[in-house]
């Protein structure tokens, strides 16, 4: 695959929005819960347009694009938002999908409507981002339309799929960046052990670990091996083994205990778990893509 026939725009504006003062954009929302006479804070997913941009190229149509950061501020604001950039179609795809799929879940949900001019007027502009904040939270807090394949497809379709191409072409360094921010994001809409998120994260790490310059891969390893310690879906299951060798050999690359590790592949082995001969995490998650 040639490198210059991968569409790096998602991953050039994921790049450049990493570099916003964390806290710093829109306002920190909260539910506030009393529970026995103790206030807790519970923390609020928030879908926000922060900024829009006029595109015109000359292989697309004129049209703005709207940047949407999404997160979870709880007493203080969420320290690792994640953002997308997605333009007026894609919210009326994402809107006619889920009414032809869930009518009752979206049947009081309205739409910005099309213009036929003024596209690009500052009004119109604030109209649909407001519009466009209202369909997503609505999305997300109906238990059908937050689980459905159709939003998954909208908030990371695109970006995993480029990640995805830069996974083949071996520049993992390219790949990081549109995996975390599908990780952080996920874990936003989702429990930490739901299978969307455990996926994204492990494909998050066998990226870290395969780029010599990537920091992380220690991090975003100690966090995937804790939530497998609950995890029982048979799906995720197949990743475990596979993890469980990648943890060892970093561990061992920075000097941390590889025993507890090992232990626990020998304690699967006499289990009947297959231990030996197993692919690389990096190879169990690209085959899967191409079934």
């Amino acid at each position: 695959m040639k490198l210059q026939e991968i569409h790096s725009e998602a991953g050039a504006h994921i790049k450049s929005w990493n570099k916003v003062p964390r806290g710093a954009v829109g306002e920190n929302v909260k539910e506030t819960v009393v529970s026995n006479g103790d206030v807790m804070v519970r923390p609020v997913l928030k879908f926000e347009v922060v900024s829009a941009r006029t595109v015109d190229q000359d292989n697309e149509k004129k049209h703005v694009a709207y940047t949407v950061m999404i997160r979870k501020d709880g007493l203080q604001p969420d320290p690792n938002p994640a953002v997308i950039e997605r333009r007026y179609t894609d919210f009326l795809e994402l809107y006619e999908s889920l009414r032809r799929e869930f009518p009752a879940q979206m049947a009081r949900v309205t739409f910005p409507k099309k213009v036929l001019m003024g596209n690009f007027a500052p009004g119109v502009i604030s109209r649909r981002s407001a519009g466009f904040e209202s369909l997503l939270e609505h999305v997300t807090t109906e238990e059908k339309l937050r689980e459905s394949k159709i939003l998954a497809m909208f908030l990371q379709g695109r970006e995993e799929h480029e990640a995805r191409q830069w996974m083949e072409a071996q520049r993992y360094d390219q790949a990081i960046p549109l995996l975390e921010n599908c990780f952080r994001l996920l874990n936003k809409l989702h429990t930490d052990r739901h299978p969307t998120v455990m996926l994204a994260l492990c494909r998050l790490v066998a990226c870290c670990s395969a780029d010599p310059t990537a920091t992380s891969a220690e991090h975003f390893a100690d966090i995937a091996l804790r939530r497998y310690e609950a995890v029982c879906d048979i799906d995720l299951l197949q990743f475990y083994v596979p993890l469980l060798q990648l943890c060892v050999r970093l561990w061992w690359s920075v000097g941390r205990d590889k025993r507890p590790l090992e232990a626990r592949l020998e304690d699967l082995k006499r289990r009947g778990v297959k231990v030996d001969g197993c692919p690389t995490l990096l190879e169990a998650l690209m085959a899967m893509d191409h079934l």
